[in-house]
């Protein structure tokens, strides 16, 4: 028999609840979670095996060694745009045959701390996240009682910005800085949007999520200015 000793490693709040599956021949062999490693049992002629997850799918040819250790993670590139692109690519998730000592010491941390700058929670700046709120709240009340021709979609965009900085609001680890860029740019677009459809007559609306939007982007601009220096 061929022993097979797998290791999952996934990019921090990436698919925890889901469980991989390794198939020998098409057949499944064993499931595996993030973050988590098992043992498998193949026969001594084994020379490949290959994965599912979702539209994730990939093999990798095995040594003939009668122990192999196996690393399996997500090549997540750099930066949330690169991040995003990535992640939609059937052969995302990718394995390496390494050393017995290099798979005992590899963890999420030695994994991803190359490919992911963070944020420390302790440097999120609330008071952005506050305005970003403020405004999706008063998009979301404007949609439920204006009633315009853009109502639904205004609803969906003030609701979206409300969960995503939301989010970051409640989160208690380290951020991914290239998810924390991703989500003020959008929540931007998002807002921006939203000063576009609401009718001229409602110019008061207008101003004032206008003046909030500027606020909430120039405040992000020198925070991140800040951070880049620090």
């Amino acid at each position: 028999m061929k022993t097979v000793h797998l290791k999952l490693l996934f990019p921090k709040n990436w698919n925890r609840t889901k469980q991989l599956e390794i198939y020998y021949q098409q057949e499944l062999v064993a499931s595996v979670s993030p973050n988590t490693s098992i043992l498998i049992q193949l026969p001594q002629e084994a020379t490949s095996i290959h994965w599912k997850l979702s539209h994730f799918k990939n093999s990798i040819a095995l040594s003939d060694d009668p122990i192999t250790y196996l690393l399996l993670f997500m090549d997540v590139g750099e930066g949330f745009v690169q991040s995003y692109i990535k992640t939609w690519q059937s052969n995302c998730i990718q394995g390496k045959l390494v050393s017995q000592e290099e798979f005992e010491k590899s963890t999420n941390a030695t994994i991803y701390q190359n490919k992911q700058t963070w944020l420390p929670i302790a440097k999120l700046d609330k008071p952005i996240l506050y305005i970003g709120l403020l405004i999706g709240i008063i998009s979301l009340l404007y949609a439920i009682y204006a009633q315009t021709a853009w109502s639904a979609l205004l609803f969906l965009l003030g609701g979206g910005s409300i969960v995503s900085l939301l989010i970051l609001i409640f989160e208690k680890n380290n951020i991914p800085m290239g998810d924390y860029k991703g989500r003020m740019w959008a929540s931007i677009a998002c807002f921006i949007l939203i000063i576009l459809m609401i009718p001229r007559n409602d110019y008061p609306i207008q101003i004032l999520l206008t003046v909030l939007t500027l606020g909430f982007t120039l405040r992000f601009l020198y925070h991140i200015r800040k951070l880049h220096v620090q």
